[in-house]
């Protein structure tokens, strides 16, 4: 019987296509090699980030489709599954709303100093530091967003009762409704809240550089919901200790999940979540739905308007 390997903690309604065409669901936390042991009747993957190359591939000679549940697919070896016949889709803007929301969430986090506020009820240290320290509102503000695809676009709908300015930036010009495509040296130059929604590729790495700190205002908000790798963490690291840069609102850093001694999180004007932007009970149910019809599409022969190999 065909197999669908998934991970534990999937939203089991989205799948009830697949059960419905016939196909076994076989979950596990995939989250060591053995997740992914041998099976010759595994046909499809649905993936959250568990990183699978070539020879996790080869261990599923009948598998036809790695479906991450999610945006980014830097996991997946996309040369290896080419080579190999095997589609990778992902699903763009199933869960845009919910990264949108958590990427004002910081806006006003990290923008506000709220955590470090929250913390001076109780601790000296933080108490002291609130002291000279006031933090800035969004409203009225300029907002850069670098990356303005499903998710870069739903932050400027969610960012119109603010009232701000938005500079966009991606690879392809977009209507802008309370803004206007910018390049970066603006953004980074102008912008009171730079904020990332960039996927990690040889192109983005590092993008946020020294350089791109060194270029903003004392007063600027750094937020990233796309990937780490995107912002040198020790050039952001040195820029808020420094006062280069006022503060930074992280979903996402370098190396996950997040080590407790990240010097990041002992930063009274860094607030950083553990990469959770895209979960919730709508999006998780949305994103499941979508790599399962992107599954069920491969399976039946048909293409998948979200496979991102060739």
């Amino acid at each position: 019987m065909a197999k669908v390997l998934v991970f534990d903690g999937i939203d089991e309604n989205a799948l009830a296509p697949l059960k419905r065409a016939g196909l076994e669901i076989v979950s596990n936390p995939q989250a060591t090699s053995e997740d992914f042991a041998s099976d010759d009747e595994v046909i499809g993957i649905i993936l959250m980030m568990y990183p699978v190359d070539g020879a996790v591939m080869d261990r599923f000679p009948n598998l036809k489709v790695i479906a991450r549940h999610g945006v980014g697919y830097d996991n997946v070896d996309l040369q290896a599954a080419s080579e190999r016949g095997i589609a990778v889709t992902n699903t763009p803007g199933a869960n845009a709303g919910a990264v949108a929301e958590t990427a004002i969430t910081l806006m006003l986090m990290a923008g506000r100093l709220f955590e470090t506020s929250h913390d001076a009820i109780t601790d000296k240290k933080a108490a002291d530091y609130m002291v000279s320290k006031s933090g800035q509102q969004v409203s009225g503000k300029i907002v850069g967003i670098i990356g303005f695809g499903h998710i870069g676009q739903e932050i400027a709908k969610l960012l119109t009762g603010f009232g701000v300015h938005v500079l966009a930036y991606a690879r392809h010009d977009r209507d802008v409704p309370n803004g206007r495509m910018a390049d970066l040296d603006e953004i980074f130059q102008q912008a009171d809240f730079v904020v990332s929604a960039l996927p990690a590729t040889p192109s983005t790495t590092g993008l946020i550089d020294q350089k791109a700190f060194d270029k903003m205002k004392p007063s600027t908000v750094v937020v990233n919901v796309g990937r780490g790798p995107v912002i040198d963490e020790a050039a952001m690291i040195a820029s808020l200790k420094s006062g280069k840069i006022a503060a930074a609102g992280l979903d996402v850093v370098n190396q996950e999940p997040i080590s407790p001694d990240n010097e990041l999180l002992s930063l009274p004007n860094a607030f950083v979540l553990p990469h959770v932007a895209a979960h919730s009970k709508e999006a998780d149910f949305e994103v499941a739905k979508t790599a399962a019809k992107n599954v069920l599409a491969v399976f039946e022969g048909k293409p998948s308007e979200d496979q991102v190999n060739d």
